[in-house]
């Protein structure tokens, strides 16, 4: 044991231990978070690849209506962290006050809802990785023009299942339709009849669900008739052109029934193309998120499209996000983001079969 006297000694010794145990305890976190990887260097793994048997040639259903159905779609929405604070520093307004009429002319506006929603303002530090925003911020979205909202992700379900229902029911209250589940998509579907027009929406959270599930979901509808949108939730983050697993995931969709196929989480624009007569967007990117740490997670793009009886017509919208707040880009910038992804004027027409 050791012993000092008078008492004026051992203060000073333990004032010189305590410092000496502040210094180290400091150099150790220094440490640490120069050992942690950049967020952009972060590569999650995800559904291993699948191997179905390809389906016979499907004719797409034209399902009869007298008018044009508009949808638009736009990619990863968090309210939390650096978003919620610029909220709270300008209004809640100010995230979408540069959209202008982005959204007119559609009868649904459909976007991915990353967190949950508590009466609770959290204000998360930018590098914690639970997303947390309160009811007003939701009520800012339908104000904006959303009318539905993708539950199916890694972030609905941070705070568990409870709080997972408590944001279900905050959406619906501020008269939006939720739709999909961090692990049961397949009892979230929304069905929606529009210019006479059968649409179902079935969200799919790749990290969280049994793929036979959605596929069935998927079957189900379409055999009903009905065009199938299915709005997943997957791939690696950060890649700008999609794996093969996930263009083999999407073909399993188009053989079980989708009509159409828009992606999230990689949180950077992927590439897009048509499979069959079907389009398959892996990934709009970012709609509003502060992952500042590189150009492309800080830009999207929207896509307005339209069903009739003869095509799908997609018009795309590239924007920027900079301190909380998304922007439409420039005509300059906006057509280079276009070329960047082999989309000419921003347009790209499928014929129905």
């Amino acid at each position: 044991m050791y012993l000092c006297y008078p008492a004026r000694d051992c203060m000073h010794h333990g004032g010189r231990l305590l410092a000496f145990a502040g210094i180290l305890g400091v150099g150790l976190f220094l440490a640490i978070f120069f050992m942690l990887p950049r967020p952009d260097q972060i590569q999650i793994s995800y559904f291993p690849k699948v191997h179905l048997p390809e389906a016979s040639t499907r004719l797409i259903p034209l399902v009869l209506g007298d008018d044009s159905v508009t949808m638009t779609f736009v990619g990863d929405i968090m309210l939390a962290r650096s978003v919620e604070r610029a909220i709270v520093e300008h209004g809640t307004s100010w995230p979408f006050v540069n959209l202008g009429n982005l959204f007119e002319g559609s009868d649904l506006v459909i976007g991915n809802l990353e967190g949950t929603v508590r009466d609770v303002r959290n204000l998360e530090v930018v590098n914690q990785m639970v997303f947390d925003t309160t009811p007003d911020n939701v009520q800012m979205l339908a104000a904006t023009g959303f009318t539905h909202l993708s539950l199916a992700n890694n972030h609905t379900d941070d705070y568990g299942a409870q709080v997972t229902l408590d944001t279900r029911q905050v959406v619906i209250d501020n008269g939006m339709t939720p739709f999909g589940d961090p692990n049961k998509s397949q009892n979230f579907i929304v069905r929606e009849n529009i210019n006479g027009r059968s649409l179902s929406i079935i969200g799919f959270h790749a990290f969280g669900e049994e793929l036979s599930e959605i596929l069935e979901a998927i079957e189900a509808e379409d055999a009903q008739g009905r065009f199938v949108i299915v709005y997943p939730h997957w791939g690696p983050e950060y890649v700008v052109t999609a794996p093969d697993s996930e263009t083999e995931l999407a073909m399993a969709f188009i053989n079980a029934g989708a009509d159409l196929i828009v992606g999230s989480h990689p949180h950077v624009i992927q590439n897009i193309e048509v499979i069959d007569g079907v389009p398959v967007i892996y990934s709009l990117g970012n709609f509003l998120f502060d992952q500042d740490f590189s150009a492309n997670t800080m830009r999207g793009l929207t896509v307005q499209v339209e069903i009739t009886n003869k095509t799908i017509e997609l018009d795309f919208t590239p924007v920027s996000i900079i301190n909380g707040q998304t922007s439409l880009m420039s005509d300059v910038e906006a057509l280079g983001v276009c070329n960047e992804f082999s989309l000419p004027n921003c347009y790209l027409s499928v014929a129905r079969e």
